[in-house]
């Protein structure tokens, strides 16, 4: 097994984007897990709002990872996980029949749950950002840089000894035989 850091700054700043991307989608997805769990009094949704789930945090993780605001700022992040939570409750909606009826349960106690959830998972994604970037940039000096080892091309492949002994010749025998499968004898 091979580890290799990348030591450019953008390598780095590529990778916290990352991270700050998949933690988003993942924290967005399972607070509306949890609260949805925890509305509906533990009741577990079924497969396809799990996957439409998984699809909304796919979507709010790149969204985080990709976009300059909501990549560089806490302020963006805190509104991509409010909006992530949020697309994650109307797509748990979607099990309950919440949606159905125009009701989608938002209240003000929930909503200001949500931005709290959202506030105390943005300082957990810029606290494991800042550990990143500390424990890449320690890595970088106490690992010795990888030097790259000259290719040296491998060695002809011997000859095979071994030779099949096989006739390379068309079997032209008999080509007019009388004889065919048996008849059967009657007795």
């Amino acid at each position: 097994m091979r580890i290799e850091f990348d030591r450019s700054a953008a390598g780095r700043r590529s990778a916290v984007a990352r991270l700050r991307g998949g933690s988003a989608g993942a924290i967005s997805g399972t607070a509306s897990i949890a609260a949805h769990g925890w509305a509906s009094g533990g009741m577990a949704p079924d497969s396809t709002t799990l996957a439409l789930l998984a699809a909304a945090s796919a979507v709010v993780g790149a969204l985080v990872a990709g976009l300059a605001p909501l990549r560089d700022t806490a302020a963006g992040l805190i509104t991509a996980l409010v909006g992530g939570q949020l697309l994650g409750h109307v797509a748990m909606g979607f099990s309950s029949g919440h949606l159905h009826h125009g009701d989608t349960q938002l209240t003000p106690q929930m909503l200001a749950a949500h931005i709290v959830a959202a506030c105390v998972a943005a300082v957990v994604i810029r606290g494991a950002e800042a550990a990143y970037r500390i424990g890449t940039a320690v890595l970088a000096r106490v690992l010795p840089v990888r030097h790259r080892v000259p290719v040296v091309p491998d060695a002809a492949p011997l000859r095979t000894t071994h030779r099949d002994r096989v006739i390379l010749r068309i079997l032209a025998a008999e080509t007019l035989r009388t004889r065919g499968p048996p008849l059967l004898v009657h007795v």
